[in-house]
């Protein structure tokens, strides 16, 4: 799920102790046995929080097994609804990964209480709003576990949280001390909103989230096995109360309906332009009108250089012949309305006028 990016790498220095056991019963029947005094020792910092032993908890009691990436992979971690997989990139220190599996535990929490995770079928404003929700969320109790293992004298978690995530760690800092250094529901929902700060980090997602997946949409609408339908609208009410849910209520203290505007539902230019760009290749190749997604989110100016090339409509050769021929009905449509044969006739006319 999660799509953060590294730019910089450490390697652990931690010790491992080959008896040592989880203290959560968590799933390590696909962690290969020499991973696992790692993997378990990072269970066992993490479980010395209440926040962090809180996720743990949820994750394995619905199922999620644990391990690390294989391979070369710039994501810290992710979490896979599907395949019930938590893992881990080993190429990080201990302590960045502590906040990750935090991070990416509360993903596993969220799939649990979601009631719609059909993303083919939400509307752009609900694909905005609860994925940004999603990460939020798992922000915020990754920022509050590390600062609880902080306060027990586990400062590695918290150093490196703040290191990788300077903008949502200055309001998370400041979070702090609006709320008098308490942890808690204020806390959670200060650090939430701060996720919003990280211009960098919206742009990131918005091409994961939508850019990427409508360019594969054209592809998919080229080869006739179209699917995306945008007929799903949650509300950010629901949303709220499905994502910050805590053991003791829900956390969030303000109104949802801020997830409405603003810099919680605001797209880069970049990003509107292509989004138009897609709805205006999608009518031409199907029909369907759904342009009107777009309306009422507000743009923000470029912060980053796009990651993901400009929509462009598939060329003629990879499309499917049934389509194609829809494509030259409707050119030969357009040749014979009413309008374009009035103005046919005026040339006409003009061209054989005394």
């Amino acid at each position: 799920m999660s799509l953060k990016v590294a730019f910089q790498q450490s390697n652990s220095v931690s010790t491992f102790y080959p008896d040592e056991k989880p203290v959560i019963d968590v799933d390590l029947r696909t962690c290969p046995k020499k991973d696992r005094p790692r993997m378990i020792s990072m269970i066992n910092r993490l479980a010395k929080s209440e926040l962090g032993r809180e996720t743990l908890q949820i994750a394995a009691e619905n199922g999620y097994h644990f391990n690390f990436i294989r391979g070369k992979n710039r994501a810290f971690g992710f979490a896979d609804p599907v395949s019930k997989r938590i893992a881990l990139n080993p190429a990080f220190s201990d302590e960045k990964l502590i906040g990750t599996m935090c991070h990416e535990c509360r993903h596993a929490g969220q799939f649990v209480r979601a009631s719609d995770l059909d993303e083919e079928k939400w509307d752009v404003k609900t694909n905005l709003i609860y994925m940004r929700a999603m990460e939020a969320d798992a922000q915020a109790y990754a920022a509050s576990a590390c600062e609880e293992l902080h306060r027990l004298g586990d400062t590695g978690p918290k150093q490196e949280f703040y290191k990788y995530y300077p903008e949502i760690a200055k309001g998370f800092s400041e979070a702090l001390i609006k709320n008098d250094g308490k942890l808690g529901h204020n806390l959670l929902t200060d650090t939430f909103k701060a996720w919003y700060d990280q211009l960098g980090t919206k742009s990131v997602y918005e091409e994961g989230y939508l850019l990427e997946p409508m360019q594969q949409e054209l592809r998919n609408i080229a080869k006739g096995k179209g699917s995306m339908t945008f007929e799903t609208s949650i509300s950010a009410q629901k949303t709220i109360a499905e994502i910050a849910w805590t053991k003791d209520g829900n956390y969030f203290r303000d109104d949802p309906e801020i997830l409405n505007g603003g810099k919680y539902l605001d797209v880069s230019e970049f990003t509107m332009e292509q989004m138009k760009k897609f709805f205006e290749f999608r009518k031409e190749m199907t029909g369907k009108d759904d342009s009107k997604a777009l309306n009422g989110i507000p743009t923000r100016p470029n912060t980053i250089k796009p990651r993901v090339p400009e929509m462009k409509k598939p060329p003629v050769s990879q499309i499917n012949p049934i389509i194609k021929k829809i494509l030259k009905n409707k050119e030969m449509l357009k040749k014979n309305t009413l309008a374009a044969k009035f103005v046919k006739a005026q040339k006409f006319a003009a061209k054989h006028a005394r």
